[in-house]
């Protein structure tokens, strides 16, 4: 079956090119960024920190000003917060993926699933000509390119986030069916 949002595809197409990746090296660190992202969108706190160097650095840019997250403690903080609120249930859908001996930059979109509540506490009260409830459910897809330096050990840097689109402009409603199984809402 096809879901409107399959957060388990993500890490795939990383799997895929670091296993046809001829370079040990590339190859090497596609599979951290896999890795990563499996971590991460599953929930592995542990895991997902293991990846990262001893004083990561993450660039979030987009509309409004830039968000910057630096060193273990920081990060840690933001990836606990992520997942004790369910917000690392989303899909990164990968389209491109360039490697060098230093960096993975993925290229793809973003899919992410909101609750009618959420969106009324940020203020959003209507979508378009649909009014928001508070138990409806949404679904945000926007272009996102993110690059990813690694050290010489292949351990992350950080993550340096383009935002192509505020996903909140792509906001589409779906229901229960559209999402799959595992999902917890």
């Amino acid at each position: 079956m096809t879901y409107a949002i399959d957060p388990h595809q993500s890490w795939l197409p990383l799997e895929a090119a670091a296993a046809a990746e001829p370079d040990p090296r590339k190859a090497q660190l596609i599979a951290e960024v896999g890795r990563h992202m499996e971590a991460e969108i599953t929930g592995q706190l542990e895991p997902l920190m293991a990846t990262l160097t001893a004083e990561p650095v993450y660039h979030f840019w987009g509309p409004g000003d830039p968000m910057v997250l630096s060193g273990q403690d920081t990060i840690r903080g933001f990836y606990s917060d992520m997942i004790g609120r369910g917000g690392q249930q989303f899909e990164v859908v990968v389209d491109n993926i360039v490697a060098s001996d230093s960096h993975v930059i993925t290229e793809g979109q973003v899919k992410q699933v909101y609750k009618g509540a959420a969106l009324l506490q940020m203020g959003i009260t209507s979508v378009g000509d649909t009014e928001v409830s508070e138990d409806s459910l949404w679904l945000s897809n926007a272009q996102l390119i993110t690059v990813w330096p690694a050290d010489a050990e292949g351990k992350l840097i950080g993550e340096d986030i383009y935002f192509g689109e505020n996903p909140m402009t792509t906001l589409k409603p779906i229901d229960r069916s559209d999402l799959p199984p595992y999902y917890e809402l």
